[in-house]
């Protein structure tokens, strides 16, 4: 039987075996991953929509999962590129390999140079197999480079998400507002510090780890391990530390950094101008100059047929609607429609100007928390209802355990109208089925009553022009989920047989809470031209 020490010397030996044909491994893995992360654009751009179309006016949560978008945006890049490199730099090693078994080393003396480029180039160049072994190191690293990359945002990732959960948690059970506001908040600062103290060790090797102070590295070690646990690093800790202890490795994870930076921030901003002269065709709604400029553009994402035509010819991607979006950039009908979208920042304006009560609360929320629902109106008389049918449910109960059941059994009672004759427990069914009708009736008003203050509110806060001429009074408005991205908001009906042929202008005031200064609400100028044949 093999003792310990043998055991060891074989797996050593096994592992040295292995990685010398890991390079097929890598080539395999490298491909299916090149595949996979080139076929989930269209998810992560999904994902990127959703959060686009779906932000509430405030909500830290969802904040942060913005930084959780960034962060995949950067992480696919990242990936695409050290994969793509790796695949074709071991392209160039297997071709290597293939050239040293025709032609052997490299022979300098066959090349005749001069005596100069001879010296140079032993040099520089070498053999033929260093060059084959520099390609190896080169090679591997990347591959463990890039998955080394992968943890560290997949660590990063779960802390973002245990974040959220702390947020979601202390909001539900203290709140950031009220007598108990400094305990969610000290909390959120400890835990923010203490993480910004655990990256700072992260980004400088370990700098704290080297403090020879006892008391100090007992107290931060239960801090690391804390925040080890809640981003799984102890998963990749040993690649991380195996790069850090070799010089050539340490240099390529220093460089991760400014890598980052170079293929998130300083490539991908490269643009090609080739015609200075033409104006910026975009929704520039959010911008001053967005007034003089948009009356003398057609940007295909203001109009539905447009957008679905270019998207129908091009490779380019779906995008959110900004504001407006207009049926049709050529108009032959009668009637002609117009959607108006819903922002998350119409909360605010909704309620601190027109003093409704919401549906819901805002943000990032969860189905099993009632945290979500509004103390409105309908949420009370949800409330009255749901107090009435169990009060009668409970009757019924304790009829059928009473000992006059069996009287009441063979006894029939008149219904409400003195039509239909029931038994007790028939006629407690009914008195449900009545008190429900009644509940529902009085939650419809109620929902329908809120509906409209809350339609005549949005068009109030959108007040449309056509050639200057106001057109709210004409229009006739449905709440409506736009097909493109799921905006939520308004589609209106308006009659165009007022209109001449030819070219008009629709001009789109737009009444937007300003978050800066307290109960202030400016006024966002957009114009669409349309043609009327």
């Amino acid at each position: 039987m093999l003792d310990k020490k043998e055991k060891k010397n074989l797996f050593t030996e096994w592992l040295e075996k292995l990685q010398q044909e890991s390079w097929q491994l890598e080539l395999l893995i490298s491909g299916f991953a090149l595949f996979g992360i080139w076929e989930s654009r269209d998810v992560l751009e999904s994902f990127t929509n959703f959060l686009s179309v779906n932000r509430p006016a405030q909500s830290d949560a969802l904040q942060v999962l913005k930084v959780i978008v960034l962060l995949l945006k950067a992480a696919w890049l990242v990936f695409f590129i050290n994969l793509l490199i790796h695949v074709i730099l071991r392209g160039l090693w297997i071709g290597a390999l293939g050239l040293r078994y025709v032609s052997g080393d490299i022979d300098y003396d066959k090349l005749k140079y001069s005596d100069s480029f001879n010296k140079y180039f032993r040099k520089k160049v070498g053999g033929f197999d260093d060059y084959i072994e520099r390609l190896e190191r080169v090679c591997s690293s990347i591959f463990a480079y890039t998955f080394l990359l992968f943890f560290i945002f997949l660590s990063f990732a779960f802390f973002v998400v245990f974040w959220i959960l702390l947020v979601a948690l202390l909001d539900y059970f203290f709140g950031f507002e009220g007598s108990y506001a400094g305990i969610s908040v000290g909390t959120i600062s400890v835990f923010a510090f203490f993480a910004f103290f655990v990256f700072i060790d992260f980004i400088t090797l370990g700098t704290f780890k080297k403090v020879r102070n006892k008391r100090f590295s007992k107290v931060y070690g239960y801090i690391y391990r804390f925040y080890s646990f809640i981003t799984l690093s102890f998963i990749y800790r040993p690649l991380l530390y195996n790069f850090l202890d070799t010089k050539y490795t340490r240099k390529l994870f220093l460089f991760s950094i400014p890598y980052l930076l170079l293929i998130t921030l300083v490539l991908p901003n490269f643009i090609l101008e080739a015609n200075p002269y033409f104006p910026v065709i975009q929704d520039v709604y959010y911008d001053k100059e967005s007034e003089y400029i948009s009356k003398y553009v057609v940007s295909w994402n203001n109009y539905d047929n447009l957008r679905e035509n270019n998207l129908a010819i091009s490779n380019s991607s779906r995008e959110r609607i900004r504001v407006i979006s207009l049926s049709n950039y050529e108009i032959t009908g009668n009637y002609a429609s117009v959607f108006l979208r819903q922002f998350g920042g119409d909360e605010e304006l909704l309620s601190n100007k027109y003093k409704i009560t919401a549906y819901r609360k805002s943000g990032l929320k969860h189905e099993m928390f009632k945290g979500n629902v509004q103390d409105s109106a309908i949420f009370k008389l949800k409330n009255k209802k749901y107090s009435a049918v169990l009060s009668l449910l409970r009757q019924k109960k304790k009829i059928k355990k009473d000992s006059l059941n069996f009287y009441f059994k063979n006894n029939f009672i008149k219904d409400f109208d003195g039509e239909r004759i029931l038994n007790l427990n028939d006629y407690i069914e009914y008195k449900i089925d009545s008190t429900k009708k009644v509940w529902n009736k009085r939650i419809g008003k109620e929902e329908e009553k809120r509906i409209l203050q809350i339609q005549s509110a949005l068009l109030d806060a959108n007040q449309i022009f056509i050639d200057g001429i106001p057109f709210n009074d004409s229009l006739k408005c449905k709440f409506y989920i736009h097909p493109n991205m799921n905006e939520k908001g308004l589609l209106c009906y308006f009659p165009t047989d007022s209109l001449n042929k030819g070219e008009h202008l629709l001009t789109l005031y737009n009444k937007v809470y300003d978050k800066k200064e307290k109960d202030s609400i400016k006024t966002k100028t957009i114009h669409i031209p349309f043609w009327k044949f």
